[in-house]
């Protein structure tokens, strides 16, 4: 069990900030806890008076934790605040603004808890640190996934707009309590009675939405464009990482005998114990491209496991290159395959002061920008709760 207080989950951003004496932009560090970036980013801007437009970072903090991260504001006076659960403070001066290239890594220090025997554990990391672990994007990237409704972007590329739309207001996320699942589930078995679900509406984009189709029933192509940007783009990299994913997992079987394999949102994560030299020599160097109309690959290994991939759903690469929705597009960059993390350190084993007769312990390490610390939890918990 992790994440069970928010000191058990803490992230440092490490960035190389070209920090000035003076500048067009100001950098604030902005520590923070049951926020996500995003989230707490459109209240600044609304209680600080500042346009959304000015603010910049370099990538998303959960909310569950204890997180550290820079945030760059093209404005002239010191924004420096501080408000339940957050503390912005003034850092520096840039000429740019902030983002992810700035980046160099986070450094994390996870606790977790519940824990009968922490030996499996140790043993782990023996292994990770000889191995390294796959570098999947987790389950926090596939939140607004619903494996019943399937992906946005995927009904976009094959130019589905109602599917499109139906899959964005009905699809039940993991935080959803139990009567919005229901809302929902009631929104998927009504759908295309336009008037009913404007009454079912709750949220100002499903009004907006359901308004506008009530009016034109056939409109669903318009209609999908009343989307903010930002959501779409998030759309669009949650499938862009599902594919990425997938290939990876393909890799892996071809590649390693008897992985091991944790349950994810979008798909099993598969996990090895040690590597042989020549397998971790290939995957060590290997950048596999995320989904786009134009990709890079190392191999035609990587290349033909995406084109099969590719097949099975009825797409095709030149599909990419939609244009159907603004500005959004679908933009290839390479990520690493494996990671090894830098400076993995753990704790002795202590008495859980919230779960009597169990043991808690800690982990800290350092990942590369984009990597996700609850990934290399999941490969040290192999087996752990086993005996």
């Amino acid at each position: 069990m992790i994440k069970a207080a928010p000191e058990d989950f803490v992230v440092e951003e490490r960035a190389g900030l070209p920090l000035r004496e003076s500048g067009e932009y100001r950098v604030y560090r902005l520590r923070k806890s049951h926020w996500n970036t995003s989230d707490l980013v459109h209240h600044l801007s609304r209680f600080l008076g500042v346009p959304l437009s000015r603010f910049s970072y370099g990538g998303k903090k959960d909310k569950h934790g204890r997180t550290s991260q820079f945030i760059a504001v093209r404005n002239s006076r010191d924004l420096s605040t501080r408000g339940k659960d957050f503390d912005f403070e003034f850092h520096g001066f840039m000429d740019r603004p902030m983002g992810p290239d700035l980046i160099e890594g986070n450094a994390f220090r996870v606790t977790v808890r519940d824990l009968k025997d922490t030996a499996p554990l140790e043993g782990n990391v023996a292994e990770v640190r000889a191995s390294g672990f796959p570098n999947f994007f987790d389950d926090q990237r596939f939140r607004g996934y619903d494996p019943e409704r399937g992906f946005f972007a995927e009904k976009i590329l094959k130019r589905h707009w109602n599917g499109a739309l139906q899959v964005f207001l009905t699809s039940r996320e993991s935080g959803d309590s139990k009567s919005e699942r229901e809302r929902k589930a009631a929104l998927f078995r009504n759908w295309q009675d336009w008037p009913l679900l404007l009454a079912m509406a709750r949220e100002p984009l499903e009004k907006s939405i359901f308004g506008y189709l009530t009016g034109h029933p056939h409109g669903a192509a318009l209609a999908l464009h009343r989307i903010p940007e930002e959501e779409v783009s998030m759309q669009y990299a949650a499938y862009q990482s599902h594919l990425w994913n997938e290939v990876l997992r393909r890799l892996i079987r071809r590649k390693v005998d008897r992985p091991e394999e944790a349950p994810g949102r979008e798909g099993g994560y598969l996990f090895w114990p040690r590597l042989d030299a020549g397998v971790l020599a290939y995957l060590g160097t290997l950048d596999i491209p995320t989904a786009a109309a134009r990709m890079d690959f190392c191999d035609d290994l990587t290349r033909s496991l995406f084109e099969d991939i590719l097949v099975e759903n009825g797409l095709t690469q030149g599909a990419f290159r939609t244009k159907a929705l603004r500005k959004v597009y679908f933009r290839s960059f390479e990520r690493k395959a494996l990671v090894i993390p830098e400076d993995l350190q753990t704790s002795a084993a202590e008495e859980d002061d919230l779960h009597p007769g169990m043991r808690k312990w800690t982990v800290s390490f350092v990942l590369p920008r984009g990597s996700y610390g609850t990934m290399l939890i999941k490969r040290l918990a192999l087996k752990a709760g086993e005996g």
